[in-house]
């Protein structure tokens, strides 16, 4: 009984299933027309990071600039003109001292035109935009009153940074990577407040470790994260369904989706293997399967997209892979798919701006996006 009042929230199931809603799907992939076009970022002569895919960055309100961190070839921040395409401004930081932000930068936040907080393995830190520091927020377990988090569990220092509210959610763990829930920490108030998902429990026997010389590796789940319209919503890759907290109830709400173009889980493979050559067995029957992707919110028309995709041909390589499209209302029911999309790569990295998909794409070591426009 003892376990039980750990669990210091209630967590509510919907399990969204049903013939009406199966042959609404049929009929409105129909509906969905995409036509698809490319754009480059013009650099304006300078470097901008392409080697590892577009990470670490944040977008304004209007989705009219990005601000991207590089930590490659130089350390600073990108500022791009995602109208005009083009490179605008490059503001360099320090690594260390009073202004630094470590040599590691996990997430990037729009605040306002003149502050960017900028998340780390150790603390959110806002910053103006000549690169000075204005406020410090440090993620430590002991550092916050309220739920408590047993010894067992860790809670992951970098988490998503919600600047208008001031608070951040970091996903918990229990053991090596065995997701369980999250924190919703309070920066004002300095306080947290711990749900646990028992339903997260599954996502552990997808797992596939391997242990040669007392040294543990691992390949676990993508766990993805998100925050639109006062909604923490929490999705893996492995099946069809997602967790959302919402404000107004303080609540966690669990959602599962039926695809007609897809299966809706993977297979599980056992979790424990004796040699490398098992776990590339493995991991070649899993790439096969169906991935879902994060789920991405369209401000114009008030919905959610999301990517997934699977093997059609023994091979496993890109352009073997069928993709789908799901559209979701704003109470996250799935509205509409379909696989009629001319793409010969899965989306990977990907945003709404003005009511179209940009999809991230190196092109010739240049910045660039894929542009689906939903008729």
């Amino acid at each position: 009984m003892k376990y039980f009042f750990l669990f210091s929230s209630i967590v509510f199931t919907l399990a969204i299933s049903s013939c009406n809603q199966d042959t609404k799907q049929e009929n409105a992939q129909l509906e969905i027309n995409i036509t698809i076009d490319s754009v480059m970022v013009d650099s304006k002569g300078e470097i901008i990071d392409t080697k590892y895919g577009l990470n670490f960055y944040g977008l304004d309100t209007k989705k009219n600039f990005m601000y991207k961190f590089n930590t490659n070839n130089r350390h600073g921040l990108e500022v791009i003109d995602m109208n005009k395409m083009q490179l605008v401004k490059f503001i360099p930081f320090e690594v260390e001292g009073p202004n630094g932000t470590t040599a590691r930068v996990d997430e990037v936040n729009y605040i306002s035109e003149d502050k960017i907080a900028i998340t780390n393995s150790q603390s959110v830190l806002i910053f103006n935009m000549k690169a000075e520091l204005v406020d410090k927020y440090p993620i430590d377990r002991h550092e916050f009153e309220g739920d408590a988090i047993p010894e067992d569990f860790r809670m992951e220092s970098s988490g998503l940074f919600v600047p208008e509210k001031k608070i951040s959610f970091n996903l918990i763990n229990k053991g090596f990577g065995d997701l369980r829930g999250f924190a919703k920490l309070n920066f004002t108030q300095n306080t947290r407040k711990v749900f646990f998902i028992d339903e997260l429990k599954k996502l552990s026997d997808y797992h596939i470790s391997l242990t040669i010389d007392g040294r543990m590796m691992m390949i676990r789940s993508y766990i993805y994260t998100n925050f639109q319209e006062d909604l923490f919503i929490l999705s893996h890759d492995m099946e069809n369904e997602l967790y959302y907290y919402d404000f107004e109830y303080d609540s966690v709400i669990h959602k599962k989706y039926r695809s007609q173009l897809s299966k809706n889980k993977n297979e599980v493979f056992g979790k424990d293997v004796e040699s490398r050559e098992a776990i590339g067995k493995i991991m070649s029957l899993r790439n096969k399967g169906i991935r879902f992707q994060k789920l991405v919110y369209d401000e114009t028309r008030n919905q959610y997209y999301r990517f997934s995709s699977y093997s059609t041909t023994p091979e496993q390589g890109q352009k073997n892979r069928n993709i789908i499209l799901t559209i979701f209302d704003e109470n996250l029911n799935q509205i509409k798919e379909t696989d009629k999309i001319a793409l010969n790569k899965v989306p990977e990295t990907y945003f709404v701006k003005d009511g179209k998909i940009y999809i991230y794409k190196n092109m010739d070591d240049e910045m660039g996006f894929i542009v689906l426009s939903l008729g």
